[in-house]
């Protein structure tokens, strides 16, 4: 039987450095060595470096489906602050008719405390959009530890035998830290923020439960806008502390600027000044200006005060396509742009044209963060 990573699930082996698994010879050789990781998982681990390993939509829907047929549970992991791109609607045909378990990552990231029986109640009407009702829903914050043991008495009052479990979502959602979470111990897989670490299923043993956890490739989603630069501004975009909020009270005609993606004109203030908040990364630059000189930022000015991007990603910047949409925001509603951010109106309805890449997906939804009375 091919030995594999307990990293990323890569098969060993030793003829090709540029591919995955690569291990010296010796290390294949050695019998007496069980938890090995190749070159790509040590490296990630300890230097913090990137190696980028293609993994096609096809290789990761075939590899998932097959690990979620042969589980009797799913733990699907969703990213709070990236909801809508969580919900990738690949993802979703594969485990929408599987028992679920919704596990809700990255609450302690959020700008105020939230109850977790609120925020489970806008996840359970979010799942309801997608016709999907799961057997329960766990907030988490695995980064604390807050949550994760639930996952496990979950699953051991609905299987007191045991049961394999297939942990499943997009990229950068926090499954490989989950299962780390539960098993504890020395022998882990995997963990980064750099997107398609997990390449392979990897089968993990609870030391305590009759359980397997299966960890999975996570799919690179539709339409996020943290995909579109290098890999360090995507390190900035994917939040690994509180994200910014900053509040703001544009007249008609005035742009926010979100990086260097994003262009949020006003076109309609009414009697009243809309309010409304952004949402981003701390290393997401915020800037208000005028149209014409938000489009000499964008030209000039995109990877040095205008971030994202940076200067490594501007020539991939350059080559995207802009274009303009037209929103409506009402109060109590948000303008959640994927793998970004997004502005939540406090105070409205906010009448919008947004300038940005024509790969982002813009989704208007009800507030997570629920709007004050102005």
């Amino acid at each position: 039987m091919a030995r594999k990573c307990k990293g990323c699930g890569a098969v060993l082996q030793s003829e090709n450095e540029q591919l995955p698994g690569f291990v010296p010879k010796s290390v294949i050789e050695d019998t007496t060595k069980s938890d090995i990781v190749c070159k790509r998982c040590y490296r990630i681990k300890n230097y913090g470096s990137y190696e980028p390993v293609e993994i096609t939509s096809d290789d990761y829907i075939n590899e998932v489906k097959k690990v979620v047929n042969d589980s009797n549970v799913v733990v699907f992991i969703i990213d709070l602050i990236d909801f809508e791109s969580s919900m990738d609607e690949k993802l979703l045909q594969i485990i929408k008719n599987r028992p679920i378990i919704a596990a809700v990552n990255k609450i302690d990231l959020l700008p105020e405390k939230k109850h977790p029986s609120e925020t489970a109640n806008w996840v359970k009407k979010r799942f309801a959009e997608y016709n999907i009702v799961p057997f329960d829903i766990a907030i988490l914050s695995v980064k604390d530890d807050y949550g994760v043991n639930g996952i496990v008495r979950k699953i051991s009052y609905l299987f007191p035998n045991g049961a394999k479990a297939a942990v499943v979502g997009v990229t950068n959602v926090g499954k490989s830290s989950l299962i780390n979470g539960i098993i504890g111990g020395k022998s882990k897989v995997t963990v980064s923020k750099y997107p398609g670490t997990t390449l392979k299923a990897i089968f993990v043993e609870h030391p305590d439960k009759n359980h397997t956890f299966i960890d999975t490739p996570g799919l690179i989603p539709k339409g996020r806008a943290s995909d579109l630069v290098c890999e360090e501004c995507n390190l900035k975009m994917v939040p690994s502390k509180e994200i910014a909020r900053k509040t703001f009270k544009i007249k008609e005609g005035k742009v926010l600027m979100i990086g260097g993606l994003i262009n949020i004109q006003v076109v309609n203030t009414g009697e009243f000044l809309p309010i409304f908040q952004a949402f981003a990364a701390k290393d997401v630059t915020f800037h208000e200006t005028n149209e014409i000189r938000a489009e000499e930022l964008m030209k000039t000015k995109a990877g040095e005060f205008i971030i994202p991007p940076c200067e490594k990603c501007s020539e991939k910047y350059y080559n995207l396509k802009f274009i303009k949409k037209e929103f409506i925001v009402e109060e109590g509603e948000e303008l959640c742009f994927k793998g970004l951010g997004w502005i939540s109106v406090r105070r409205g309805p906010l009448e919008l044209v947004v300038t940005m890449p024509e790969e982002i997906d813009a989704v208007i939804r009800p507030a997570l963060v629920a709007p004050k009375k102005y």
